[in-house]
């Protein structure tokens, strides 16, 4: 028992139970201490280093009052390894998630890479299958819109329909919508019966009324 006392220490973060054995050490073997002051001394030693020069600096009078510094500090050292823990924790999963994201930009940065080389292997495929039909030898590529070569937007302009993008003789409007179409499908002549003009632009009524006259 003299051994176990003057050897206990605090096994990791377990205060309450060192406290504990020492006091009933102390209690059963009274006269293994001569005073108070060197009781203090063996308690103190048996803390932990992290806390044993903080009980010492606050020159305790009694052993009741050193086993209440240690005790508080040993609670601020828990605390403050139950945050670090929590910290280090969120910070493994906020790693975790930077890796996931940068992976997955990766990955769509990869994706979106291959699919611009297809689509520019698609191109010069196109454009080499359109020089093999057609004899163009220019480096300019293939429009896939208006079928011509050139660079930059598509700017043809269809004479039909006025829209950009496809030649007049590939306009899907083969007749140009105009008011005088509109007009030869809306309006019915009151003197013939016929459509496409009024009345006083009847050339039947004008002929009968020429040979009315005469």
């Amino acid at each position: 028992m003299e051994d176990e006392f003057y050897n206990l220490t605090v096994k990791g973060n377990d205060l309450k139970t060192y406290i504990r054995r020492f006091q009933e050490l102390a209690v059963l073997c009274p006269n293994m201490v001569p005073n108070s002051e060197k009781l203090m001394e063996i308690f103190i030693s048996g803390l932990p280093r992290s806390i044993e020069g903080n009980v010492t600096a606050s020159k305790p009078q009694t052993l009741e009052e050193a086993t209440n510094i240690a005790q508080r500090l040993m609670d601020q050292i828990i605390k403050h390894d139950s945050m670090q823990e929590t910290n280090d924790h969120k910070r493994k999963l906020e790693d975790k998630r930077n890796i996931i994201n940068n992976n997955n930009y990766q990955n769509n940065y990869n994706n979106r890479n291959n699919d611009y080389h297809q689509q520019q292997n698609r191109r010069q495929e196109t454009f080499r299958t359109y020089a093999a039909t057609n004899g163009y030898t220019g480096n300019r590529p293939l429009c896939e819109r208006c079928t011509l070569h050139h660079i930059g937007p598509c700017t043809v302009k269809c004479r039909t329909c006025n829209k950009v993008g496809h030649l007049t003789k590939n306009c899907r409007n083969k007749r140009p919508t105009t008011r005088n179409n509109l007009r030869s499908v809306s309006v019915t002549c009151n003197a013939c019966g016929e459509k496409g003009h009024y009345a006083n632009q009847c050339s039947k009524a004008n002929n009968r009324a020429t040979r009315k006259r005469t």
